[in-house]
């Protein structure tokens, strides 16, 4: 008894690649064995195998069961080592299920798909811009980067990375080289805009550091308290900047003087309101000057917002397209996608 014991012990200590081998082995040897020893009650190996997984796992149907002594020994054998390693295969399985969600939740788990998009740092506005994002990409998948506990966001297309982004293992954990895009939000417990925006430049920094040591370019959207600010951003390559505190301000002035203004913006950023949205376009090859663009952009049913981050298109109307520019339109989903097909 103390033999048996002292040999289940070091079961219990085996990792679970170790227990899964020797599951399969003894299942192995149960279904070739019985087949063995009495082809005429196990016709085929299938019969075995079915055999031997009701019986390590207690079921026991009875429509199979070894009639001989040789078979009936295999069957205790079965029963004394084989039930445990079993029962040790499926405990051992589930606390791996548990223990990888834990760690999930936890932000320990590194991301390895790509075409995701990261967002760094929590608070209202990311929660808002992560559901915006899903209502107008459902399929979409995004990385969240933030010094917490556990992920405060719950939802299956949201992979949850614990640790400072500033340090570049956390980003790396975040498959930062995968992404389509790297957002970084402000600070919202930071009250002074001078440390709230330098913590998104160290941030930014860390992001541009990793990009240059490893030749990959990665596009970063970086939220600023103030437009003085960008200047101190230009260095570290920063592609896009979103004015927060300034740009509510500016809006409700602009609303202020001219009413109904607010309105126009939601439109243009809510697809809520007739299912278009803002989406960016290459020129078509024909397409020679801007205005070949707004015309034959009208003819389909699309709005040329602005080509580049040149908004009066009227006044450069006859300036040459180039292969790169990127044109902002504004256009139903469809829309976009027969668009895309003549490109």
């Amino acid at each position: 008894m103390l033999y048996f014991l002292t040999l289940w012990k070091k079961f219990v200590s085996f990792n679970y690649v170790s227990i899964l081998i020797l599951s399969i082995l003894i299942v192995s040897f149960g279904t070739i064995t019985i087949h063995i020893l009495e082809p005429e009650t196990f016709p085929t190996l299938f019969d075995g195998l079915w055999w031997t997984m009701t019986t390590l796992t207690t079921v026991g149907y009875g429509d199979f069961f070894p009639k001989t002594i040789a078979g009936r020994c295999l069957g205790m054998f079965l029963f004394i080592f084989g039930v445990g390693i079993i029962g040790l295969l499926v405990s051992k399985t589930v606390d791996s299920f548990s223990k990888y969600h834990r760690l999930k939740l936890e932000g320990k788990i590194m991301y390895k798909e790509n075409h995701h998009y990261i967002y760094i740092g929590w608070s209202k506005k990311t929660k808002d811009a992560i559901e915006e994002l899903f209502d107008s990409s459902p399929s979409a998948k995004v990385v969240l980067i933030e010094n917490l506990d556990t992920s405060p966001f719950d939802h299956p297309q949201v992979h949850f990375i614990q640790g400072d982004p500033s340090i570049e293992n956390t980003l790396l954990n975040a498959n930062i080289f995968g992404a389509k895009r790297v957002c970084i939000f402000a600070d919202s417990l930071i009250e002074d805009s001078v440390l709230k925006d330098g913590k998104t430049l160290l941030i930014a920094s860390a992001v541009e550091s990793l990009s240059k040591t490893h030749q990959k370019p990665i596009h970063t959207i970086v939220e600023i308290s103030k437009e003085s600010h960008i200047v101190n951003f230009k260095h570290v390559n920063v592609d896009d900047f979103v004015l927060s505190y300034e740009s509510v301000s500016r809006l409700i002035a602009k609303t202020t003087l001219h009413p109904g203004t607010s309105t126009i913006f939601r439109h243009l950023l809510n697809t809520k309101f007739d299912g278009s949205n803002i989406h960016v376009i290459t020129p078509l090859k024909e397409w020679i000057t801007y205005e070949d663009a707004y015309l034959e952009l009208f003819k389909k049913g699309a709005s040329l917002l602005a080509v580049n981050e040149q908004l009066n298109i009227p006044k450069f109307k006859n300036l040459p397209l180039q292969s790169t520019d990127r044109l902002y339109i504004y256009c139903e989903e469809n829309m976009l996608k027969t668009i895309q097909k003549e490109n």
